[in-house]
C-alpha cells in the first residue's frame, strides 16, 4: 500500500519537521533504537574472532550479524550534544535532539550545547582550555531502516531485513552523510525517498590509531514511496524522540530554577552580611 491512509497531512508535516526529514544541507537514551555500528572488537566474550571494520546492529541480539556494507534507508536526521565521561563511564549531560544545528540546543544542566563553545570560539582558546571540552561531542543522529546479509561469529549466513536503527555519527564520520548524500539530493526531494549503500574505509592515524570512515553511496535513480508501514516506523521514532526531549527540557527548566534559587540565596546572604557589617560599625 502506497497511500498514507491513517495519518492526516498536518500530522505528516508536524512529524517531518520534528524529525528533520527534509533534504539538503543541515547549515546521542534508554529508549534509543538499536544502533548500526562499525565493529572495533577483535573477539567476543566467548573468544570467537570478530571482523573489525564491519557493520553490525547493537541491541537486537547476543549474536550480531556482520557485513562489509549494508543497505540503509534514512528516515530522519537530528543533532545532539552529549557529554560522556570515559573515566566514570557515564553520560553527564546531553541536549535536546534538534533538526537544525542553528536551533538552541538546551541541555539537562540548564545551559546549551552541554557548555561547549561554538567552533569559532573554541579555536581561539588555548590547548588546555580546549581540552576541557574534549568529552563533549556533537552527534549527527540518522534514524532509518537497514537490510543486509552477513555472517555471525559462528560463520552462519544470516539476513537482516527492515530493521529500524540509529546511526550516531561524530568526528570524521560526522560530515560524509551530508557531503555524499544530502548535498546530492535532487531539488525538491527528501532523504527518505532513497536508499544508500553504506560502507567503511580503514584509516590509520600518525600515532598508529586505526579507525573506519563511513561512505554513503545513494541510489538516486529509484525513488521510494512513503507507505503506511514506513511512516508508522517514523511515528514510533518520533514518539521516542519526543518523550526523551520532554525529559531533557524538564531537567533544563529544573536546573534553571535551582540556579535562580541559588542566586537569590547568595544575594540574600550578601545583603545580611552587609547589614551585619553596618551594625558592627555602628556598635564600634
Amino acid at each position: 500500500m502506497n497511500e498514507l491512509t491513517t495519518v492526516s497531512k498536518s500530522e505528516q508535516l508536524e512529524i517531518a519537521a520534528a524529525m528533520g526529514m527534509g533534504g539538503g544541507s543541515s547549515n546521542a537514551s534508554a529508549d534509543r533504537l538499536p544502533e548500526l555500528k562499525i565493529n572495533y572488537q577483535e573477539e567476543n566474550a566467548q573468544g570467537q574472532d570478530l571482523p573489525r571494520g564491519q557493520f553490525f546492529v547493537k541491541g537486537t541480539s547476543d549474536d550480531p550479524v556482520f557485513a562489509k556494507s549494508v543497505n540503509f534507508r534514512p528516515l530522519s536526521q537530528l543533532f545532539q550534544w552529549i557529554h560522556y565521561d570515559p573515566e566514570e563511564n557515564k553520560v553527564k549531560n546531553k541536549t535536546l535532539m534538534i533538526p537544525q544545528l542553528r536551533q538552541e540546543a538546551r541541555d539537562q544542566n540548564g545551559t546549551t550545547r552541554c557548555g561547549k563553545p561554538t567552533s569559532n570560539v573554541l579555536r581561539e582558546l588555548g590547548k588546555e582550555e580546549q581540552k576541557r571540552y574534549s568529552d563533549i561531542k556533537c552527534f549527527r543522529q540518522v534514524r532509518g531502516i537497514v537490510s543486509y546479509e552477513g555472517k555471525n561469529a559462528d560463520g552462519d549466513t544470516v539476513k537482516v531485513e527492515n530493521q529500524p536503527v540509529i546511526l550516531m555519527l561524530k568526528g570524521s564520520n560526522f560530515n560524509p552523510f551530508e557531503d555524499e548524500f544530502l548535498k546530492k539530493l535532487p531539488r525538491g526531494r527528501k532523504m527518505h525517498e532513497y536508499s544508500l549503500k553504506v560502507g567503511a574505509t580503514k584509516t590509520k592515524g600518525s600515532g598508529g590509531n586505526i579507525w573506519w570512515i563511513m561512505s554513503f553511496e545513494p541510489d538516486l535513480v529509484n525513488a521510494m514511496a512513503m507507505d503506511d508501514q514506513v511512516f508508522e516506523t517514523v511515528k514510533v521514532m518520533h514518539d521516542m524522540v519526543k518523550s526523551e526531549n520532554e525529559k531533557i527540557q524538564a531537567s533544563h527548566e529544573k536546573a534553571l530554577h535551582n540556579s535562580q534559587l541559588s542566586g537569590d540565596a547568595i544575594d540574600a546572604l550578601a545583603s545580611v552580611s552587609g547589614d551585619l557589617e553596618d551594625d558592627l560599625a555602628d556598635e564600634a
